[in-house]
């Protein structure tokens, strides 16, 4: 059954590789600051140049991208490879207005830094991303992020949400006081806080300070004006993870940075399992799992865990020096649903089993 799903698979992406045709966004950060990044995929088996390719932002619901800046890229990017844009402001600025540098770690990350302001990371929530190319003279989309011209249905928002309509009252603190509030989304927009929304949804807002990573079922970009635009049909974006102030928080995750997962790419569906693989090398227990704990028991020594989410996203991964055969995992904050638990032994040897967390 395994081996019959597998060649439907291998099928399916060598029958969708005519159907995508260029590059197009994988990854979209937009973190605290000026915490800001765009990831680019090659879904082809050529390299390409990208010296016909640009980046530009619609600022607050605009027509044209004047106000939000436009990059030219430059460089290759190679087969089933990413190529990274990380905002390039390297000192904090007080004037005109307050603006801080992004991360240098998430800097060094980057193929390209971006030009100074305006210049397309430099987007918040509310702005659309889009990808060009020039072909003959005129500068043609090959992907979009979000949907441009809107005007001020966005343009004093804060960004895209995955719900189509809403109402949330909560209950907010602010110097000590709490108050009860109603935040608002209208046609997939999170409402910013206003006379007539006292409050905002910012954990439902997916393109404010969060963390988006395109499906990997995807294999082409958005050459049309989305309308409305619904983040959910072609992105993920990363669970939360704790901060340094002990809460909760979306903002400034790049672990998933250059490493995109594609059909596209022949090696997506055997990338999991390098070397022998065996189901039966392994066992998992309880499975389903029904609190957050499990364990692993391996008929060989266990030099590596990793857990993956069934669109293929790394979520959990560790190495073992002991040589143990049998592992306790626990506090890993899976939300349920399917996953794959792969274990690597120290000879190379793959299992993988798949676990139902309730």
């Amino acid at each position: 059954m395994n081996k019959l799903l597998l060649f439907m698979f291998v099928c399916f992406a060598s029958l969708s590789l005519s159907a995508q045709s260029d590059l197009f966004f994988s990854e979209y950060i937009e973190g605290s600051g000026n915490n800001k990044a765009l990831e680019i995929y090659n879904p082809t088996n050529q390299t390409i140049d990208l010296s016909k390719y640009s980046v530009a932002r619609y600022s607050n619901g605009d027509q044209t991208y004047t106000n939000g800046g436009i990059t030219q890229l430059a460089g290759t990017i190679g087969p089933y490879k990413t190529f990274i844009l990380v905002n390039g402001q390297t000192e904090d600025q007080t004037t005109p207005v307050v603006s801080p540098k992004c991360d240098p770690i998430l800097q060094a990350l980057g193929n390209q830094l971006d030009h100074a302001y305006p210049a397309p990371t430099y987007m918040n929530g509310n702005d659309a991303i889009a990808l060009l190319k020039l072909v003959g003279s005129a500068l043609t989309p090959v992907d979009l992020i979000g949907q441009i011209g809107l005007g001020d249905k966005i343009k004093a928002e804060s960004g895209w949400s995955s719900i189509k309509d809403t109402a949330i009252t909560y209950n907010s603190t602010s110097g000590g006081v709490t108050t009860s509030v109603t935040g608002k989304i209208t046609n997939y927009i999170v409402l910013a806080k206003s006379s007539t929304n006292s409050g905002e949804l910012f954990w439902l807002n997916w393109t404010a300070n969060h963390t988006l990573i395109r499906k990997p079922t995807v294999i082409k970009g958005v050459v049309s004006n989305p309308n409305p635009f619904i983040v959910t049909k072609e992105w993920d974006t990363l669970p939360a993870v704790m901060g340094t102030d002990g809460k909760q928080t979306y903002e400034d995750i790049w672990t998933n940075l250059g490493k995109h997962r594609c059909v596209a790419d022949p090696d997506f569906y055997t990338s999991l399992d390098k070397g022998k693989v065996s189901g039966s090398q392994i066992s998992v227990y309880p499975n389903p799992v029904v609190s957050d704990r499990f364990t692993v028991s391996s008929q060989l020594p266990v030099s590596e865990i990793e857990i993956f989410s069934v669109i293929g996203r790394s979520i959990f991964h560790k190495e073992f020096k002991q040589g143990q055969q049998q592992v306790e995992l626990e506090s890993l904050n899976l939300d349920k649903g399917v996953y794959l638990v792969k274990v690597t032994s120290p000879n190379k040897i793959t299992s993988v089993k798949k676990i139902l967390v309730k």
